[in-house]
């Protein structure tokens, strides 16, 4: 009964019946797909960043810097997401802040686009799939239209009924095919974004952490910096000399 039902829905769709599912399958399978990917993301709770924060914290500034950051980078490697990216940053903790960023920014990229994988392919099915229903509604009209010229005699309503339900039947089956499919490509496409911000704050906060930056979670600072007390001794020290020599260019 079912099947039946099914073959009589399609025969109404006359020639667009094959595009019209074929899009529709299509559509369902990059929903499906995505779903399951965004639902198997690994979490970006607070409690869990500030669990690897305080982690990161806990290797910096002390005498075996360098081994504790290595054994945290190779504990974080056997993880995914946000854990990777803050790996990444650990193996290069030797080289300057601005090269930890670009190499972050490099990651981030690639997270971004397995995200947005399928997205437009799925707002491309949302765009075309009613202009495949208007143009089955186009086709149904004009054999509504050649059934009238064919009629001799006077024209009934079932001479109409069959031409109007195809042309309805694919206007309404294209757009139950797109608003699933732009409503899942804009969704997604939210979601994403929302998630991508977080790993930017993640990594960022803690390639400052690495810099010996002491804040908290909030960005407060809570203690003398370890990599800026020695910039602004250097800087005193710097403008000590500059004085002397100054000073005692005058007295020359």
């Amino acid at each position: 009964m079912f099947s039946a039902s099914l073959t009589e829905s399609l025969a109404s769709l006359g020639i667009m019946a094959w595009p019209l599912l074929i899009t529709s399958c299509l559509g369902l399978a990059m929903i499906l797909e995505r779903l399951v990917t965004y639902a198997m993301l690994p979490s970006l709770r607070r409690k869990g960043l500030n669990e690897l924060f305080n982690e990161v914290r806990s290797c910096c500034g002390c005498d075996k810097s360098a081994q504790s950051k290595d054994k945290l980078c190779q504990n974080l490697c056997k993880g995914k997401g946000i854990r990777q990216g803050i790996a990444l940053l650990l193996s290069h903790n030797k080289c300057t802040k601005a090269v930890r960023e670009e190499v972050a920014g490099l990651w981030l990229l690639k997270q971004k686009r397995s995200l947005n994988a399928w997205l437009k392919p799925l707002m491309l099915i949302g765009v075309l799939s009613p202009m495949l229903g208007l143009l089955g509604t186009v086709l149904g009209m004009i054999d509504m239209f050649r059934d009238i010229a064919a009629a001799a005699g006077p024209v009934t309503p079932d001479v109409l009924a069959a031409g109007l339900w195809q042309a309805m039947f694919t206007t309404a089956f294209g757009l139950i095919i797109a608003i699933p499919a732009l409503a899942g490509a804009h969704g997604f496409g939210v979601w994403a974004n929302h998630y991508l911000a977080k790993l930017e704050f993640a990594l960022n906060h803690t390639n400052l952490l690495l810099e010996g930056l002491a804040m908290d979670d909030n960005g407060f600072a809570t203690a003398a910096s370890v990599s800026v007390l020695p910039n602004i001794s250097r800087e005193h020290s710097n403008g000590a000399c500059t004085k002397t020599v100054v000073a005692g260019a005058a007295a020359a």
